[in-house]
């Protein structure tokens, strides 16, 4: 017979010491990681921003078919998708430092890292 520990710790990853007392298992569990609210609107942040980014890539899919079915030369809609596509990815670069810098901020106020 399967420990039910051992499923718990295989389908989240936690640590089922001690046993949530709703018995729910991992639905009972606490989360490992906590975020702080800087950290939560910059992931939203990031989020909006990987949006932004699917939605120009799909564009840029369509006017890449469609200068492949009619070529034309270069399309201005491609150079200006293009365009946006690069300042979002700086934009991203940007976020990502910023994540970085709060969770350094989170780890020493914690006390597992020193300013």
């Amino acid at each position: 017979m399967e420990n039910p520990t051992e499923k718990m710790s295989a389908q989240c990853g936690c640590d089922p010491f001690p046993t949530p007392l709703s018995g729910g298992g991992c639905e009972g569990c606490s989360p490992n990681v906590a975020l702080t609210c800087e950290e939560e609107s910059i992931l939203a942040r990031m989020r909006e921003i990987k949006g932004q980014v699917r939605a120009i890539e799909d564009r840029l899919h369509a006017v890449q078919d469609h200068l492949s079915a009619a070529p034309e030369g270069p399309s201005s809609e491609w150079t200006e998708l293009s365009g946006q596509l690069e300042s979002l990815r700086n934009q991203w670069k940007d976020w990502t430092g910023k994540l970085d810098a709060a969770i350094h901020r989170k780890m020493v106020i914690l006390g597992h890292l020193e300013s």
